[in-house]
């Protein structure tokens, strides 16, 4: 399995479902990079699913590099320094990723 189909598929087993009470949305990474690729996430009822490709139309979409989406799941990199240095782009409400930041339990890396 490539590295970041590994990445986007743990990220239920990541997912924090009481950040997400009555936050139901569909994502979209459309990524470029090492592994090009598009992965549509859902977030309902509580509950996270992924899908490879763009399965259903976006609230928010996440582009960027697929590298950069493994750093940020994997804790390499935070998420805000990626996005700050223009690394990643969200198109989409600002509150929305604003609370996307927080559905995760992404490790810490020392």
């Amino acid at each position: 399995m490539s590295r970041i189909a590994e990445v986007v598929n743990s990220l239920p087993s990541i997912f924090k479902p009481e950040k997400a009470k009555g936050w139901n949305r569909v994502i979209l990474f459309d990524l470029q990079g090492e592994e090009p690729s598009k992965w549509t996430l859902s977030v309902e009822n509580g509950a996270c699913t992924v899908e490879e490709g763009q399965t259903r139309e976006p609230k928010l979409t996440i582009s960027g590099n697929s590298e950069y989406i493994c750093q940020m799941f994997t804790g390499e990199t935070p998420p805000m320094k990626l996005v700050n240095a223009k690394l990643l782009k969200m198109k989409g409400p600002m509150m929305d990723s604003i609370a996307f930041s927080g559905l995760w339990d992404i490790p810490k890396k020392a």
